[in-house]
């Protein structure tokens, strides 16, 4: 059926109705549905001014509905007139969406009433921690001392540190970021603050429908890219490097020894400082392995050709190579991964106090503190939206400055020893799986080596005889290799655990 409604210059309605459609036999409609507007299309025309409140009334008056207006928002944006109607064989529901939802109103629809209102309420899940996340990666010794001078104490301390920094309270800017996105300026209506709930994990909030539209926009945003988790595979390797090589290892002597096919290429260049000269190779033809640099070591290699093993033989050409760790980290999007190697130090520290007010009285005040000697790597992903990675990665390594600190103490420590730190900083962007190498932590250690002869060297006063007592220097470089992968609902493809970097015996099993 078509209803016609045109709006003559008194205002007056009249309403011409005619069959257009032949219904078929397969479509039975009784009394009630016909007097209905559900299989009707509407033309409309105005030659003049009017409301879409006086529209909408006519409209029910034809369809017998009523029609309840819920708030003044809503009256007030109904109540202004429309310039000009053009409606041509629209159904009901699409003349609806066009006068209340183009009007930023919402409504409700079902038959025997019509419902519009101007301002709503929707409450929203956000599934995130209610916890502040602080990682921070440092190395640090510090000493502390006191001195007397009458009736006077004096504290002085003196503190080294290497610290990365992370902290993440999601919670803390939500009740100002969800109020911003709602009042932008734009509408007449001002929306109260958002009702937060951070233990359940709701946040209600009342507005208009382009309010409350922005808000679930983006919150939808934020819930898609923070529940994004990256895998971090990490591989450390310490090598002793020979003689030859105590300046560290020759990077551009690497050629990978992945597959005779593989070949290289200079367009990327990453470095953890700057440096003006990169590994280049005539036969450059395919971005299968970015540059290194000499002597600031950074290399991204393409997943397709690498293997752990070929990395090993080359590594083993330049000393000998021992796997410090291989951990495997799953972090949310921009949260950090926190990766420890080593020894924590303890030692007390005294701090003696001295009264005379009223004789000698003597205070003394014990306190446990700790260092760390070991590695320390800080990694923080970022998903960008065509999948690709941004790391920041931040490996850090302290070692005794003195061997014999190193030793097993047969009294408690009562300073913090001295130490050597070396640190390192770089961010880096990569594919989805490509693997990073990161090199150029060298350290130097010196020591002794004791042998004697078995049983003689054993025998009191003359066993001194037969022991040896000689130096020793060495010199190691760690080697980080870092392969990250997105870990995501929207990643159809099935990832074993031999994908990921497992051993065999656990995908085996």
């Amino acid at each position: 059926m078509q209803v016609t409604l045109n709006f003559l210059q008194n205002k007056y309605l009249s309403i011409i109705t005619t069959i257009l459609v032949i219904l078929s036999s397969n479509l039975s409609l009784n009394a009630s549905e016909l007097k209905g507007c559900e299989y009707r299309v509407f033309n409309i025309k105005t030659t003049e001014k009017v409301s879409a409140i006086e529209l909408l009334t006519q409209i029910a008056d034809t369809c017998n509905f009523s029609l309840v207006i819920k708030d003044t928002y809503a009256n007030t944006a109904l109540s202004k007139d429309l310039l000009g109607i053009n409606i041509n064989n629209l159904s009901l529901d699409d003349v609806l969406d066009l006068i209340i939802t183009d009007n930023d109103l919402y409504y409700e629809y079902n038959k025997n009433f019509l419902k519009i209102a101007g301002i709503n309420t929707k409450t929203f899940k956000v599934d995130y921690i209610t916890s502040i996340r602080t990682g921070t990666a440092g190395l640090d010794a510090s000493f502390e001392g006191s001195s007397e001078g009458g009736d006077t104490v004096s504290t002085s301390s003196s503190t080294n540190n290497i610290l990365s920094t992370d902290s993440f309270d999601f919670w803390s800017t939500m009740n100002a970021e969800v109020t911003s996105i709602l009042n932008t300026g734009s509408e007449g209506y001002v929306a109260q603050a958002p009702i937060i709930n951070q233990n359940a994990g709701l946040i209600t909030v009342t507005g208009t429908k382009t309010q409350l539209d922005r808000v679930q926009e983006y919150l939808d945003l934020m819930k898609k890219r923070l529940h994004k988790q990256v895998l971090i595979d990490v591989s450390i390797f310490s090598v002793d490097l020979e003689n030859s090589k105590k300046t560290g290892i020759d990077w551009s002597e690497f050629n990978l020894q992945l597959k005779s096919t593989t070949k290289f290429n200079n367009k990327s260049r990453y470095a953890a400082t700057d440096s003006s000269h990169t590994f280049s190779n005539p036969s450059i033809d395919t971005g299968l392995v970015s540059a290194f640099t000499d002597y600031n070591h950074l290399a991204v290699v393409n997943d397709a050709v690498f293997t752990m093993s070929g990395l090993i033989d080359f590594l083993n050409t330049n000393g000998d190579t021992k796997v410090v760790s291989n951990p495997k980290v799953l972090t949310l999007n921009n949260q950090p991964a926190l990766i420890t190697i080593g020894d924590t130090i303890n030692y007390k520290l005294t701090t003696t106090t001295n009264s005379t007010d009223a004789g000698a009285t003597v205070a003394e005040k014990e306190e446990v503190k700790s260092i760390f000697i070991g590695v320390l790597l800080n990694i923080t992903p970022q998903i960008t939206d065509n999948e690709e990675i941004v790391l920041r990665i931040n490996p850090s390594v302290s070692d005794f400055k003195y061997s014999e600190d190193s030793q097993k103490q047969s009294t408690t420590r009562n300073i913090a020893p001295d130490t050597r730190e070396k640190k390192l900083s770089t961010v880096v962007k990569v594919q989805n799986g490509n693997t990073i190498i990161l090199g150029g932590l060298i350290t130097s250690r010196e020591g002794q080596e004791n042998s004697k002869v078995p049983l003689l060297g054993d025998i009191p006063l003359l066993g001194e005889a037969f022991k040896h007592t000689a130096d020793t220097k060495t010199t190691q470089e760690l080697i980080f290799v870092i392969t990250p992968r997105i870990i995501g609902p929207k990643d159809n493809t099935k990832t074993t655990l031999k994908d990921l970097g497992f051993s065999k015996r656990i995908y085996e099993q």
